[in-house]
């Protein structure tokens, strides 16, 4: 079938699950005062022509967000991709180097538990290793840890012993056969393996996996294929920071996608996604039978968890409180006169290490020239004000030159800077922003 057509089919199912979540709330809503289920918490249609960076980032989150591939692999990860019709493709192709350029998307949203889908076409060729996994982002203090990992699908031909009908899931524990709780006939639970009647890249497939603090469930376009325990740990038996989701287009590996070589002439090749959802579990009336519309979500009754959370709690900035104007753009004006005073409201976990350093600086967006102006421990803060914020008052700088600027904070580990672990951030200042970050956008600034 042409290219074209499975955009067809793709444009026509979307519409379907459009159709479906307007539906299915409101016979819920009349059923019961109470709808518990799935509640959507994050969503890419790729419906836009540019990938959106604010939802994802193309780089692996070591080496301070910059690898861009894990040890012998043959691509080096680029911004190779391209959304159109409702598609997102990864693209891996010969690049200008010894190395394949291809593509990767990495959510700066993070997660505890819920359930994670996505709408995929897959490449062909030997050598090929796309997945769709969840991977630690950095913890508390900043650090990242390895494990805890779960590989929601990897779909590695080398074509011997991974075949184009074959597709590896499970989690970094190894778990044995003899715990899983459920095994559809067509999952190998030894070698954590799907095996298909027919080719798994000749048409689009929805993968799905619930992750509930004691067990993962994986679905193929629908169907359970096994259930088994599982627990988010680090290395040190502690709960492991939250979820990143990351979609990848890996090429070659001697140890299992390259071992057999790899076939250059395969390339160009496309990982294609339809859409990313993530729903977690509600018990209130925000929960539907449906994660964003697909009639490929588990049911919630039947696969439902209880938790305290659905992120780590991480210091968040608010708004912040300042006599200055504005101009038609948002920009706050900055003067020329004298030194303005401004108040940063900060809502600090009740767990938030004393020792952490909160830093606020000014950033020169034409030169990059960073001038700190607020630097000191947490436990250095005032008492916490009823609202449950702390308040740090700081002083603008009066300006000669003219220009555009933006107010920046971020919190450090204190004796770990050298490093580069900043405590991870949740920003809700009204500055637009990726939902998190090292670094919180406070104020976009003007000197006219």
């Amino acid at each position: 079938m042409a290219f074209e057509s499975y955009r067809s089919i793709a444009s026509l199912k979307r519409a379907a699950r459009i159709l479906s979540s307007i539906l299915i709330p409101i016979s819920l809503t009349i059923g019961s005062a109470t709808a518990s289920g799935w509640k959507l918490v994050f969503s890419d249609e790729f419906s836009t022509n540019v990938l959106d960076r604010d939802k994802w980032a193309t780089r692996y989150i070591y080496e301070n967000e910059t690898l861009d591939h894990f040890k012998d692999e043959a691509q080096r990860y680029r911004d190779s991709h391209l959304l159109s019709d409702g598609v997102l493709s990864l693209i891996a192709k010969k690049g200008n180097s010894d190395y394949l350029d291809s593509g990767m998307i990495r959510t700066h949203q993070t997660f505890y538990y819920g359930y994670f889908e996505a709408r995929v076409f897959l490449p062909k060729g030997k050598g090929i290793w796309p997945a769709f996994w969840l991977l630690g982002d950095y913890d508390r203090d900043g650090r990242t840890w390895h494990p805890p990992e779960i590989d929601i699908f990897e779909y590695v031909i080398n074509e011997v012993e991974d075949k184009d009908t074959m597709l590896h899931s499970g989690a970094q524990d190894k778990a044995p056969a003899s715990v899983f709780t459920f095994v559809d006939p067509s999952f190998n639970a030894r070698r954590n393996q799907m095996r298909a009647d027919v080719p798994l890249n000749a048409g689009w497939h929805t993968a799905g996996l619930v992750w509930a603090p004691n067990k993962i469930s994986f679905f193929w376009d629908g169907r359970l294929i096994y259930s088994r325990p599982y627990s988010w740990l680090r290395p040190d038996g502690v709960l492991g920071p939250p979820a990143q989701v990351i979609l990848n287009f890996a090429i070659g590996g001697a140890g299992w996608a390259g071992r057999h070589g790899i076939d250059e002439s395969a390339f160009p090749q496309s990982f294609r996604i339809d859409y990313v959802h993530v729903c977690q579990f509600t018990p209130s009336n925000e929960g539907s039978r449906l994660c964003g519309g697909s009639k490929a979500t588990p049911d919630p009754v039947q696969f439902s968890y209880e938790t305290d959370h659905g992120d780590m709690p991480k210091p968040t900035f608010l708004p912040v409180r300042s006599s200055l104007a504005r101009d038609p753009s948002g920009a706050s004006l900055l003067s020329n006169e004298g030194p303005t005073e401004v108040e940063v409201p900060i809502r600090l976990p009740d767990d938030t290490w004393r020792d952490e350093t909160i830093n606020i600086f000014l950033l020169d967006e034409t030169t990059n020239a960073r001038t700190t102006l607020y630097a000191k421990r947490v436990k250095h803060l005032g008492e916490r004000g009823v609202d449950g914020t702390r308040k740090i008052r700081l002083a603008l700088p009066a300006l000669s030159q003219r220009g555009n600027f933006t107010l920046f904070a971020e919190i450090s580990s204190s004796g770990r800077e050298t490093q580069g672990w900043h405590v991870p951030l949740a920003c809700d200042t009204g500055v637009k922003q990726p939902v998190k970050s090292k670094t919180c956008r406070l104020l976009i600034l003007r000197r006219q």
